[in-house]
C-alpha cells in the first residue's frame, strides 16, 4: 500500500510517496522559494517546470507531475500536515467538512500556514476524490504540556473563554526527531531528556522529557519564540500597543510580525539563512546582527529548557537550517560546558545526512550531552 504525504508550507512544498507498512520512501518532491524563484526537485533531480502564480494551480501542477511517477491506483490515501488543530484535535483525523471548518477557524492565528494547508487538502480532494484525506496536526504532540507551560499570565477566565494558551507547533517534526534520536542513541525514549531544535523558515524548540513535550517555544500562534525567516519571535507586548498608538492597525502589525520581521527584517536582505550567512561573510553588518540574534536566542532557549527538565541528555538540530548549516550548529552549540555539552568541530563540518544516515553526532568524545543533527 502506498500513501501520498503532502506538506504545504509558507514558502515550500514537500511531498513523498511512501510504501507501508515498510515505511519506504519511493519518490520525493521538494519545492523551495515559492513566491520568489521556485526551485523544484523530483527524487533529488532539479526540474524545469512553469510555475503558476496561484498557489492552488501551482500545487496541482506539481502533484500532477509528481504522481506521474507512479500509478494513481497504487495510492491508497493522502496524508496532510496541518499546522494548527486548536483544542479540537490531538490525533490524526479523516478530513470532512467539520475538520476543514476547524482548520479555517485557525486562519487568524497562523495566516502563513493553515490557509495553504487547506489548499493542499482541497487540491488533493480534487485530484483523488475517491481517496481518504487524513489530517495530522502539528499541535497534537504538545497537548501533553502541563498547565504551567500552557497558560499565559493573563486573566484565566478570559483565557478559558477564548481558548488563549500555548498550543505549540512543528509537533510532528519534534516527535519524529525525538524518536530518531532515541533510536540512534540506543535508548528508550522514555528514559531521555531531549531538546529538539527545528530550524527552517519557521523555527521552534521543544523540551521532550521522557517522550512527552513539556515546553515549546511557539505559543498560541506560530509567532512566539525564536527568530525566524520572516517572523519576529519573542517581542515585548508593549511594542505592539505602542505601534497601535502610532496608528498601525491590527492587520498592519500582523503583516509586520509575520512577513517583514525575523531574518528578513533584521538583515534587509533575505529570509534565507544561506543568503544571510553570505552577507555576513561579506561584511554586511545587518546580516551579522541577524545571525547573532538568531543564534543568541536559540542558545537562551536551550539553556532554559535544560533548566526546566533538570538536565538534558541530547540536543538535536533539524529542519533545513539545522540539518545543513554547520555554521549555525557551531554558533548555537558554544559555551555549554556547564551542561557537559562539548562540540566536536570536525564532526560538525563533516556531517552529511541521508536516508541511510538520518542522524549523526557532532559532540566531543568527553561530552556527557550529545549534540545530534537529524533529518
Amino acid at each position: 500500500m502506498n500513501l501520498l504525504i503532502i506538506n504545504c508550507g509558507s514558502s515550500s512544498v514537500k511531498a513523498d510517496i511512501v510504501a507501508f507498512p515498510e515505511r519506504k520512501v519511493l519518490h520525493t518532491l521538494r519545492v523551495e522559494k515559492i513566491g520568489k524563484s521556485p526551485i523544484c526537485k523530483l527524487d533529488g533531480i532539479e526540474q524545469s517546470l512553469p510555475f503558476p502564480d496561484d498557489y492552488a494551480a501551482l500545487l496541482e501542477k506539481l502533484l500532477d507531475h509528481f504522481i506521474a511517477q507512479t500509478e494513481k491506483s497504487d495510492i491508497a490515501g493522502v496524508g496532510h500536515r496541518v499546522v494548527h488543530g486548536g483544542m479540537q484535535y490531538s490525533q490524526p483525523v479523516v478530513v470532512d467538512e467539520t475538520v476543514k471548518s476547524a482548520i479555517r477557524e485557525m486562519f487568524p492565528l497562523v495566516p502563513l500556514h493553515n490557509p495553504v494547508n487547506l489548499k493542499g487538502i482541497e487540491v488533493a480532494e480534487k485530484m483523488f476524490p475517491e481517496l481518504p484525506q487524513i489530517a495530522v496536526f502539528d499541535t497534537a504532540f504538545h497537548r501533553s504540556i502541563p498547565n504551567r507551560g500552557q497558560y499565559y499570565a493573563i486573566d484565566k477566565d478570559l483565557s478559558d473563554e477564548l481558548n488563549i494558551r500555548r498550543y505549540g507547533f512543528h509537533g510532528t517534526s519534534h516527535q519524529y526527531v525525538a524518536e530518531q534520536a532515541a533510536k540512534y542513541l540506543g535508548t528508550d525514549l522514555r528514559d531521555l531528556r531531549l531538546i529538539t531544535c527545528h530550524l527552517g523558515n519557521g523555527c521552534s524548540i521543544t523540551a521532550v522529557e521522557y517522550g512527552r513535550s513539556v515546553e515549546t517555544s511557539m505559543g498560541m500562534s506560530a509567532l512566539e519564540g525564536l527568530v525566524m525567516g520572516t517572523r519576529s519571535g519573542d517581542i515585548d507586548p508593549g511594542v505592539l500597543t505602542y505601534l497601535m498608538k502610532q496608528g498601525m492597525t491590527a492587520d498592519d502589525i500582523s503583516s509586520l510580525l509575520n512577513e517583514k520581521s525575523g531574518l528578513l527584517g533584521l538583515s534587509g536582505v533575505s529570509n534565507d539563512m544561506r543568503e544571510v550567512l553570505a552577507g555576513a561573510e561579506q561584511g554586511n553588518e545587518r546580516c551579522r546582527l541577524a545571525l547573532q540574534m538568531f543564534t543568541h536566542r536559540l542558545r537562551k532557549y536551550i539553556g532554559a529548557y535544560a533548566a526546566a527538565m533538570g538536565g538534558v541528555d541530547a540536543i538535536v538540530f533539524t529542519g533545513g537550517i539545522g540539518e545543513n548549516s554547520a555554521e549555525i550548529r557551531h554558533r548555537a552549540s558554544q559555551r555549554f560546558d556547564f551542561l557537559g555539552a562539548v562540540i566536536d568541530e570536525d564532526q560538525n563540518r563533516d556531517i552529511r545526512l541521508s536516508a541511510e544516515q538520518p542522524v549523526a553526532a557532532f559532540s566531543a568524545s568527553n561530552s556527557r550531552v550529545k549534540f545530534l543533527a537529524a533529518l
